[in-house]
């Protein structure tokens, strides 16, 4: 299992990396010539890292709890994480339903946005279930 310090600092990386990328922009990573093939993989490859942004948040605020909150949080997030990048990548880069566009943004927001509270839940479940007496 990976230790609070090294998911806390390589989420915390990653993170910066995402958002540098993001506040630079892909037109301008791209050379910023002309709309092509690097503007939609770069943007593929930031969203499709999104989720270890609440990945860090989450790791920050378990930093500092017992381990066995850290620890029912984690083995979690081993299967959400791998799970939510990949739904990510295989979402389509544009949508074709106008009432239901399922598209790498809308994939990347909900599934960080069901892991949060999931994991919330999970962490409060897990601190208040652990603390009690015998």
């Amino acid at each position: 299992m990976i230790s609070k310090k090294t998911l806390l600092w390589s989420s915390g990386i990653i993170t910066a990396i995402l958002i540098i990328l993001n506040w630079i922009g892909t037109f301008k990573l791209c050379g910023g010539q002309e709309y092509g093939q690097c503007m939609d993989f770069s943007y593929s490859l930031i969203i499709g890292f999104f989720p270890v942004i609440p990945l860090f948040i989450l790791s920050f605020i378990t930093y500092k709890m017992r381990e066995e909150v850290y620890r029912a949080w984690l083995r979690f997030s081993y299967v959400w994480i791998p799970l939510s990048m990949i739904l990510i990548f295989l979402a389509p880069q544009y949508a074709s339903d106008w009432m239901f566009p399922i598209e790498k943004g809308t994939v990347a927001f909900f599934s960080s946005l069901l892991f949060i509270i999931i994991s919330l839940l999970l962490i409060i479940w897990k601190y208040f279930s652990s603390r009690r007496p015998g």
